[in-house]
């Protein structure tokens, strides 16, 4: 791991010095035949490099919009990982898609293998002392004579000027989680 302030030279250190250096050792490995075709790196100015692994060097940029590309699926090294904990893990041995995020038996049931969970704040979506004349849905499609709106309006379960808040229990789990009607 490298860290340092922002403008250190961290992006150079690992970038121009190490990773290319580790690609031209990796590049020598392979028959000279071979070598013409490879791209070539220049050996970096240092004293001494030792002990260098092979480096993968991604670029400082998101990989794809998808969350669930990572480094590890990049580089195909998650499959690699996941096999092997198939292999030697309990109770699913020999059952590698249980420890994958994309399986619906691997994934994490919190954050659906994403990594992170969003949720809705109500009382940011909803003003409960608004009735649904005054407008209280805080959401583009269901501003006041929007589409969305005429199907809590015209639907007759509601009560158009009596305010959110005043709603019974009832009445309130209706307008918060009742499936669509048509």
């Amino acid at each position: 791991m490298v860290t340092g302030v922002s403008g250190s030279g961290k992006s150079s250190l690992v970038f121009d010095t190490l990773a290319a250096e580790s690609r031209r050792e990796l590049n020598d490995t392979f028959p000279s035949f071979l070598q013409h075709f490879l791209p070539k790196y220049g050996r970096p100015s240092v004293g001494k490099i030792e002990n260098l692994p092979v480096a993968i060097v991604i670029e400082q940029k998101k990989l794809s919009p998808n969350s669930r590309s990572t480094v590890g699926t990049y580089t195909e090294i998650y499959t690699f990982l996941r096999l092997l904990f198939s292999r030697v893990g309990e109770p699913f041995v020999g059952y590698s898609d249980t420890f994958s995020f994309n399986h619906p038996d691997g994934k994490c049931p919190t954050c659906d293998g994403l990594g992170y969970v969003t949720t809705i704040d109500i009382h940011q979506l909803v003003d409960f002392d608004k009735s649904l004349n005054a407008d209280p849905i805080h959401f583009p499609t269901f501003g006041k004579d929007a589409w969305r709106w005429k199907r809590y309006a015209y639907s007759g379960l509601f009560d158009l000027d009596k305010k959110i808040n005043d709603y019974s229990p009832e009445g309130l789990a209706l307008f918060l989680h009742a499936p669509n009607k048509n």
